[in-house]
């Protein structure tokens, strides 16, 4: 009988030994096989899980605009304060597609990406007709060139703003504001002179609505998992040529859709900007759970993104022509009509992280976190974004410009025009099928391993308790028929003596 149950012992502390070492070494092993597994399927390699999704992105895209309406133009000419009412979102569903795509040898793949966009009224505030009172554009790019151009082109620039009454502001439609419109001063330069003035459509998104951005060359994740999604070149250069430092043009990081997966929180994720023309840096800030339930790691950019060249001298190579304060960056360089650079300047919405200069100049600004700043929702293990908001205003620079009556009242000012949210979320059904292929795949490894190594800890403690237990047992009855022996010895002597 002893035996069994010694026996019963020894089982329960082997198998629980058992379970227990299976459960932890299954540990490096799962993690060994789930990390080869998703770098099969995350990899941009015709056939595998992530291709199909990344060449047409089956997540819907919102842009959002919302317009500045400027309530007294007439006062800004005479030095007053602009002041602005926000209207918006007007929205835009956004669809984009890759196209032309071509894989190298070398573990890159190149092609182009389709971007339209279509109105959609029902998630709008009004319609793509409501009128907007904001600076003109073209009026600005053609008085600010004055004072680099030639005098021939000067001499037709104050023909244009005089004799085609090209005005300080202008009322026109979000549809006209975003997507262009036929200006008449431009109409009459490109008669005039074709080669300086080659069209004659102003807006701010003109040539952006069913075209592409550029030629992508992206790493696949081939040859090597940790460049997955980087920008090996964009239009066949690692560089740009719009600022005055190689830093500066540097192309760096992803185009914010794919990552590298196993993300640290200590990686500073990059991701390039074709619409801003540079790169833009991440940084991990929380962890976060969406509505799916996946839980998220939020990048978002440092305030060294938006300091002045003083603070951050790495900004010194956006200076373009001069330096601006903090939150504000010069985007004239890249944004151009007829070869004249607008004089438009890119901050996140109502000045968010600015300097407070810009924001006291303009009547109607609030900036807040929550709505104004840019963020970018990543899935660690796999390295997809999941959901992101983009979000920047566009500033056009009033000032007083020399020859040109109406504007020498004028107080500088960078007047907000409209800011953007570009955003995406997954949606259910995308969500799902991530969840279904390799979510819960994950989830029940890791309960095997869980259950494994409580139920063999468990095992092995009860064992162990009851071995103790039992050998407690035993001894007090030892004791007990110890004492029982002695007693009956004792009677036995006293027994004899007696007798």
């Amino acid at each position: 009988m002893e035996w069994c149950t010694v026996r019963k012992q020894y089982c329960g502390l082997g198998l629980g030994l058992l379970m227990l070492a299976v459960g932890v070494a299954l540990i490096p092993i799962v993690d060994y096989i789930i990390k080869r597994e998703v770098e099969k399927t995350v990899i941009l390699k015709e056939g595998n899980l992530m291709y199909n999704t990344w060449r047409d992105l089956p997540i819907p895209i919102y842009m959002q605009f919302y317009m500045f309406d400027c309530l007294n133009p007439e006062e800004v000419l005479n030095g007053a304060k602009p002041y602005v009412v926000e209207k918006g979102p007007y929205t835009y569903i956004e669809k984009r597609i890759k196209y032309d795509i071509i894989h190298n040898s070398n573990g890159t793949v190149t092609y182009k990406q389709n971007r339209t966009f279509h109105f959609v009224e029902k998630l709008s505030v009004g319609s793509e007709s409501d009128r907007f009172t904001t600076p003109n554009p073209v009026y600005w790019s053609l008085v600010s060139a004055l004072r680099y151009e030639n005098k021939d082109i000067n001499w037709l620039i104050n023909l244009l703003t005089t004799f085609k009454q090209e005005y300080v502001f202008m009322n026109r439609t979000v549809k006209e504001i975003l997507w262009g419109y036929q200006d008449p001063a431009l109409h009459f330069a490109k008669a005039y002179d074709p080669e300086w003035f080659y069209t004659d459509i102003a807006g701010y998104f003109i040539n952006k609505n069913a075209t592409n951005d550029g030629v992508y060359t992206i790493f696949t994740g081939e040859t090597d998992i940790t460049k997955l999604g980087h920008i090996d070149q964009y239009n066949g250069s690692r560089y740009l040529n719009f600022w005055t430092t190689k830093w500066a043009n540097m192309i760096n990081g992803t185009d914010a859709t794919v990552n590298p997966p196993f993300a640290k929180k200590s990686r500073v994720s990059y991701a390039f900007a074709s619409d801003v023309c540079r790169s833009i840096k991440g940084v991990f800030a929380e962890e976060v759970t969406d509505s799916h339930g996946f839980t998220l790691w939020r990048y978002t950019s440092p305030d060294s993104y938006v300091a002045n060249a003083t603070v951050n001298p790495d900004n010194i190579g956006f200076c373009t022509p001069n330096c601006l304060d903090k939150g504000l960056f010069n985007m004239s360089n890249c944004q151009i009509i007829d070869f004249f650079h607008i004089p438009v300047a890119i901050s996140l919405p109502h000045f968010y992280l600015g300097a407070e200069r810009y924001q006291k100049a303009v009547i109607g600004m609030r900036p807040n976190k929550e709505e104004h700043q840019t963020i970018i929702d990543a899935e660690p293990t796999i390295g997809w974004v999941l959901r992101a908001a983009k979000r920047l205003q566009i500033n056009l620079y009033i000032q007083p410009i020399k020859g040109f009556e109406l504007t020498t009242k004028i107080t500088p000012v960078f007047l907000p025009v409209l800011w953007l949210n570009e955003s995406a979320v997954i949606d259910e059904k995308n969500a799902q099928m991530l969840q279904n292929m390799l979510f819960t795949p994950l989830k029940v490894v890791h309960m095997v391993e869980i259950v494994l190594i409580t139920a063999g800890s468990v095992l092995l403690v009860a064992t162990i308790a009851y071995i103790i237990y039992a050998w407690q047992r035993r001894k007090t009855e030892i004791m007990k028929e110890a004492e029982t022996s002695s007693v009956n010895d004792t009677n036995q002597l006293l027994s004899n003596g007696m007798s």
